[in-house]
């Protein structure tokens, strides 16, 4: 039997969430079902990530109450790897996809370098305080095997 190398991935869906749906929650079932059949990618992370405020969004729900929606639509039994942050909903203005794909790329090199691959809801919430800007610097391909 052939060994073949299997790639972690994170799937992340940024968006209004005004409100979340159960559909909303089945894609992510969708995208992880059709990736691993595939045999090439084990999906170890999904990220649900409201937007801010800032959108400017006729009729949006405050972010804070987005988020809390999202919180309570997570079923416990996909806690395990879908998760909601609320990083990007605490940005005083509207923060384009590719910062917030940049933000939490460099939170998951972080936990991964930390020996955290998976679980760094700990670590995002102590990072947050640290980083008070929308803007994060843009990395590299590393040691860290994770690609951008």
């Amino acid at each position: 039997m052939e060994h073949r190398e299997v790639t972690p991935v994170v799937l992340i869906a940024c968006g209004s969430f005004n409100p979340i749906t159960n559909m909303h929650l089945r894609m992510f079932e969708l995208a992880r079902d059709h990736l691993e059949d595939t045999g090439k990618y084990q999906v170890v992370k999904g990220i649900i990530s409201p937007v801010g405020d800032g959108y400017k969004k006729k009729g949006l729900i405050e972010a804070s109450h987005r988020v809390a929606m999202a919180e309570l639509a997570v079923p416990s039994d996909n806690s395990k790897w879908i998760w909601v942050d609320s990083w990007e909903s605490q940005q005083p203005d509207w923060v384009e996809t590719a910062k917030v794909v940049r933000h939490h790329y460099a939170e998951l090199v972080a936990a991964e370098q930390n020996e955290d691959q998976v679980d760094t809801v700990k670590y995002t919430k102590k990072r947050r305080l640290e980083i008070n800007s929308p803007e994060v610097p843009s990395l590299q391909k590393g040691s860290h095997g994770l690609a951008p």
